[in-house]
Order: C-alpha cells, then structure tokens, then sequence
C-alpha cells in the first residue's frame, strides 16, 4: 500500500501539483450542473484531464503530448460548454513554461487563436460585455506563459552565471594552491640537491687540495663522495618520475592478471626488509584469483613506496598488517602498522611532494617523493589512495581503492 501511495504522490513532487489540481474544484462544480447527457461526457474527459495532469509528471519524457491532450480538452470544454472553462488553463500553465521554446510557442500561439475564436464565437454580438471577463483565461493562457518562461530563463542565467563565478573562484584558487605548491617544491628540490652537492664539494676539493695523506682516509671520502652521488642521482630519477607521472598526457600499459598473485610477489621481494626489523607480517590474500587490469611496474613502484616508509619509519619488531579485498564495484589494498602512528595534520599533507615521514629534512636517505609518486600512479589508474590514521587494527592503515 506504501509502495503504491509513493507512486501516486512522490514527495519529491511536493505539494504544488495538487494544489494545481484544486483549481478544477469550480469548473467541475459547474459542470455538475449540465443535464445528464452533456454531464458525463463532461467527467470523461475531466478524468482524461487529470490523468494527463498527473502523468506530466509520471512520466516527463512524453510530457508534450500530456500537455496537448490537457490543451486540447480544454479548448473542448471552452466549445462545447462555455468559455468559461479556458480558465483550466491556470491549471497547467506551469507546466507549459517548461516546454522546449518551439513546442512552447506552437502550443501558446494555438491555444490563442481558438481561445479567441471560440470566445468571439460565444460573445459577440448579443454578450459584448462578457468579453472582458474572458481577458484573464486569454492573457493566462497567451501572456503569462511568456511572463513566466522568461522569468524561468532569467533566473536559470542567474544560476548559471553565478555557477561560472563560483567555478572561477575555485580555479584561480586552485591556481593559487598549485603555484604555492610549486614553489614549496622548488624549495624542497634545491634543499634536497645542495646538502648532497655540498658534501661532494667539500670533500672532493680537500681531495684535490692534497688536504689528505691517509690512504684509508681518502677511501673514506671517496666513498662519501660515490654515496652522495648516489643519491643525487635517485633523487633526478624520483623527479622525473613523479614529472611524467604529473603529465596529463602520460599513458600507462595495463594489462590483466591476478592481483593476489601480483600481491604476494611484491610481499616476497619485500621480505628481507621486515625480516631485517624483526617486523611480524600478517597478510590476508584471497585464494581466489582477482582479474584486474593494471600497470605492473608502476603499481608495484606503488606499493613498495608504502612497504619501504612502513619499514623506514616505524620501529623493530613491528606489526605489519596487508589485505587484499575485492567489493562489488572496487579492489582494496591496505597496509597497515601497529608502529608509532602518524598525526592527522601530517596525514593530510603526506602524499605531497617532498613530505617526509617524520616531518623533518633530515638526511635519511629518502627523496620525499616517494609517497606522492604513489598517489600519481594509483590516480592513473583512476584509483585513490589515503591513510587512515585512526584505524580498527593497528595505528596506521594505508588504503588504496582501485574502481572495478
């Protein structure tokens, strides 16, 4: 009964189409008053009436011809009966408004030459005088469709412009954020490349000077000076990476296969890294096969980012939690830690680039574009990637939500 009350009046609606309807009230009262074989003619049509009211907005991709059969009957009744009942047109005016313009002006310019016709046709000559009161069903039927329609389209270009300012506003400060964000990572960029750069200066000039005699002491600055390029050279490579992953225009090559599979090979290759920290692993890998389309390369420089910070940053003997879930319209990875935690603040930020785990510019060895590289990567995969830093197990959860 519910369900069948929900059809008849959708609350969506509202109340304004039975309030529409309330206006038939006098003319049905006066056709009540037509002897019995122009009366139920009279309350056929009535009911054809209301039915094509009501199915306007039932079924509002046929609601032209709902409309027309409303205009049509109410012409009739105008005929047959008495002009008087051009007054339905209040009924459904609204609804006329909301036509495509060329249907809107054919149905309006209709409904004014038979509406006059058959006014002129009743009144004129003998009840001149009753034509004045035929002016207010004319002009609802003729005018105020034109006076409503435009106020329609003047209020819809109001919103629409308004939209237009709104999206500016938003743009020219996402414009703002993203020049902010590009010169923070300029910043972070020449921090990052001169504390290695100098190291490799000072060193190699008191190699140059003969500053040094020992042998092993120049062993020893030799080799600052290998790791420091090292790292100076992960560093481009990191930056080219997170570079061509920033392009809007970078593809990537997908290809199907288990992601369980894939899953536990990434877990395998990363092994040693726990087992070095003492760390425990739990996993949860369906044994089912899950079919997923995605880049194997760059998921797995994905997950290993977030595998290599687990270790990075948390303490020995950790507890290390990753899953792999497959939902009705998505696949869920989560690596999880029982570790020290990350602060909200820092969480929001932490997939920026050159953010650090512990929020500093220490030297560990990392290039702070791990993560953000990761977020690039699950992104090109129309997937999103976040850290849950209050989750059921554990103290950190990082989720990575690829769509099915």
């Amino acid at each position: 009964m519910n369900t069948i009350l929900k059809q008849l009046f959708p609350k969506e609606e509202g109340f304004y189409p039975y309030l529409y309807l309330a206006n038939l009230s006098i003319p049905i009262f006066f056709l009540f008053q037509q002897p019995a074989q122009t009366l139920y003619p009279g309350l056929l049509l009535m009911l054809l009436f209301i039915i094509s009211f009501r199915q306007v907005y039932w079924s509002p991709q046929v609601s032209i011809y709902f409309i027309t059969v409303e205009m049509v009957i109410t012409l009739v009744f105008a005929y047959v009966y008495s002009p008087w009942y051009l007054y339905m047109i209040f009924v459904f005016v609204s609804q006329i408004v909301k036509l495509p313009m060329k249907v809107f002006y054919l149905l309006v310019g209709c409904f004014a030459i038979f509406g006059i016709h058959i006014t002129f046709l009743t009144v004129f000559p003998d009840k001149l005088f009753l034509l004045l009161t035929m002016i207010p069903p004319l002009f609802g039927g003729v005018i105020l469709p034109f006076l409503i329609k435009g106020s329609l389209r003047y209020k819809e270009l109001s919103e629409h412009f308004a939209r237009i300012a709104e999206e500016l506003r938003l743009k020219n400060l996402e414009m703002k954020e993203l020049e902010e964000s590009k010169k923070r990572m300029l910043a972070d960029l020449s921090h990052d490349l001169k504390t290695p750069m100098t190291t490799i200066q000072g060193y190699s000039k008191a190699l140059y000077d003969g500053l040094v005699q020992d042998e092993e002491q120049k062993r020893r600055y030799l080799k600052f000076i290998h790791d420091k390029s090292i790292r100076v050279n992960a560093l481009i490579d990191e930056l080219f990476m997170f570079s061509k992953l920033d392009n809007p225009d970078s593809k990537i090559q997908k290809q199907e296969r288990d992601l369980c599979e894939f899953l536990r090979e990434v877990i395998l290759e990363s092994y040693e890294l726990f087992d070095e920290k003492e760390m425990e692993l739990f996993v949860e890998i369906p044994t089912t096969k899950i079919w997923y389309h995605f880049d194997q390369k760059l998921l797995y420089r994905a997950i290993t980012n977030i595998l290599e910070n687990t270790v990075k940053y948390n303490p020995k003997r950790t507890r290390v939690f990753i899953s792999l879930k497959e939902l009705e319209n998505k696949v869920v990875i989560e690596i999880g830690d029982n570790g020290i935690g990350i602060d909200e603040e820092l969480a929001k930020i932490l997939f920026d680039p050159f953010v650090r785990g512990d929020k500093s510019r220490i030297d560990d060895g990392g290039s702070g574009l791990g993560l953000a590289i990761t977020k690039k990567i699950i992104e090109k995969h129309d997937g999103i990637v976040y850290v849950d830093t209050k989750p059921v197990k554990g103290k950190t959860n990082f989720i990575i939500e690829l769509p099915k």
